[in-house]
């Protein structure tokens, strides 16, 4: 492993302009503003981790070459959530998917466009002890560049007749996937039955 003492690895390949400074400026915006939506998670996770995402977009919007686009009701329907410059349909190359979940390697969405996607994989900790103060923490994040062919269609997960994104796509072997994409890790967690959890001796 190559990660720095901060727990992030600069040999992991990242999309045009995109810097680890822009990555981890935005990690401490997602706990901060999340930590304080904490009831959303426990009411319904799923929605959570929808804000994950958003506030990933709002982070990386401020403080990154990688822009929403200008007119929020395209921004809202279109793919990516950002891009270069805020281009309107650009390259994949340029083109940046913003995810939340708490899944330690599974990465699902609702279309499978070829471009770079940043998953922040984030755990709640209600005692606010892994990070003074912070009751969801990004432990790890993951930033790769997915073509149409490493996703497969898993279905559609919505009853008959009620409208909404019925269709879900999931990242095949994502552990073998996303294994050379992890662009940080919290050097305090680990993986333990799939789960994060503390490494022995910080608890």
């Amino acid at each position: 492993m190559s990660a720095d003492a901060e727990g992030f690895d600069r040999k992991v390949p990242l999309p045009p302009e995109l810097k680890i400074a822009h990555i981890r400026r935005a990690i401490d915006y997602i706990e901060r503003e999340t930590s304080e939506l904490i009831e959303v998670y426990f009411e319904q996770a799923n929605v959570f981790s929808g804000l994950v995402g958003i506030f990933g977009v709002r982070a990386l919007h401020a403080l990154s070459p990688y822009k929403k686009h200008k007119h929020p009701d395209v921004a809202q329907q279109r793919f990516p959530d950002l891009s270069l410059g805020g281009k309107l349909s650009p390259p994949p190359e340029q083109a940046l998917e913003s995810k939340g979940t708490t899944r330690p390697w599974a990465l699902q969405s609702h279309y499978n466009h070829a471009g770079w996607y940043i998953v922040w994989r984030y755990l709640v900790d209600p005692t606010g002890m892994i990070k003074a103060g912070k009751k969801v923490v990004i432990w790890r994040v993951d930033v790769a560049f997915l073509k149409e062919d490493d996703w497969k269609y898993e279905g559609s997960n919505a009853a008959e007749g009620r409208g909404g994104r019925t269709h879900t796509f999931g990242v095949k072997l994502p552990a073998s996937r996303f294994s050379s994409a992890i662009a940080y890790r919290h050097p305090k967690i680990i993986l333990r039955q799939s789960r994060p959890t503390l490494a022995n001796g910080e608890e």
